[in-house]
């Protein structure tokens, strides 16, 4: 008999929107410059959440409208603040209109019984009532902080220490 165990079963989620999160009024109109091809990023949102996910091995799941709409501009966003390699294959959550984040990421956690734990960063809360304690509300004006990302990381490691276990595989 041999055990191994197998990770593929144990993914976390991160479901992101961008508006909010990795972007701000308050960047958009004191720090970004279109015409120097400057990200539409914040890079110090980019920071915070890039920190988050490589320390809890976060798989991101786009939840944004940009998933709908400006997907190649999307895809150059992510690409150029290292996050594209933190996506999950299935990167996006079904389109349901009227819109409802709350049930698009209800759909998505129902086909993927392999995540065994999420957050949910967003700067709307148009969740379900039972996702609440997964949720971290961002500004519109100012984007992902600090306070947000010290939020995130009480939220994750709330259930560290049974869900960080991988499943055991018996093999005969």
């Amino acid at each position: 008999m041999e055990f191994r165990l197998d990770h593929r079963l144990n993914i976390r989620i991160l479901f992101l929107d961008i508006d909010g999160v990795l972007n701000s009024k308050l960047y958009y109109k004191y720090i970004y410059r279109p015409e120097d091809g400057w990200s539409r990023f914040d890079p110090y949102c980019v920071v915070l959440i890039k920190r988050l996910v490589e320390e809890f091995s976060l798989s991101i799941v786009i939840t944004s409208t940009w998933r709908n709409g400006i997907v190649d501009r999307l895809m150059r966003e992510l690409e150029e603040n290292e996050l594209i390699y933190h996506l999950h294959k299935d990167w996006h959550t079904p389109i349901l209109r009227p819109v409802s984040r709350g049930k698009e990421i209800k759909l998505w956690l129902d086909s993927h019984p392999e995540a065994i734990d999420y957050l949910i960063i967003d700067d709307n809360e148009n969740l379900l009532d039972y996702q609440m304690n997964r949720f971290v509300k961002t500004s519109n004006s100012a984007g992902m902080a600090q306070e947000h990302y010290n939020q995130a990381r009480n939220i994750l490691l709330s259930n560290n220490q049974y869900l960080m276990l991988p499943n055991l595989v018996i093999e005969r």
